[in-house]
């Protein structure tokens, strides 16, 4: 129980500070044009992590923090392109995904997967590395200025011997 509340007070910590860098003062777009095309498509994710191994869940707690920053780089009709790096896991066993995803958004539908490479510390204090692939399924919650989704995520990580591979849950936003 300790340890959930470790988790969720480090969530909270972080999600507390995203909204503070979301609410910073920002520059003029005349002053910077490059920059201010890099500061559209973003989305922060943040949520839990729950391993598919028993052996992990063991060494390491039943949940973890599930976190993933992306940028849109592509934007069609019925489908986007994101590239983005995340974080899964919690303490000493976690895994760093750096993966481009494809997502087809139907209505207010989201799958898609995605496909890249993770850097890990495994359950034995080891550090790996190899591919990692996903698979996504979401919902679409709130359309706007600043749509808001809910993506459950299962990550494929190489390099660990299934050690880090599991489910993702995260809501998320765009700015």
């Amino acid at each position: 129980m300790k340890r959930l509340a470790t988790l969720w007070g480090a969530a909270l910590a972080l999600a507390l500070g995203i909204g503070m860098m979301m609410a910073a003062p920002k520059t003029a777009q005349a002053q910077e044009p490059i920059s201010a095309e890099l500061q559209k498509d973003w989305a922060i994710r943040i949520g839990v992590y729950i391993y598919n191994s028993q052996a992990t869940r063991s060494a390491n707690g039943e949940l973890g923090i599930s976190g993933i920053v992306e940028r849109t780089v592509y934007r069609g009709d019925l489908f986007d392109v994101n590239v983005g790096i995340g974080y899964n896991g919690f303490d000493r066993i976690y895994s760093i995904p750096v993966q481009v995803t494809g997502i087809v958004h139907k209505n207010n539908l989201r799958f898609g997967g995605g496909v890249g490479y993770s850097f890990n510390k495994r359950v034995d204090g080891r550090g790996s590395d190899g591919t990692a692939l996903s698979l996504l399924l979401g919902y679409q919650l709130a359309q706007g200025r600043a749509p808001l989704s809910i993506d459950l995520r299962y990550y494929f990580i190489g390099g660990s011997d299934s050690e880090l591979d599991g489910l993702s849950l995260t809501l998320g936003g765009k700015f």
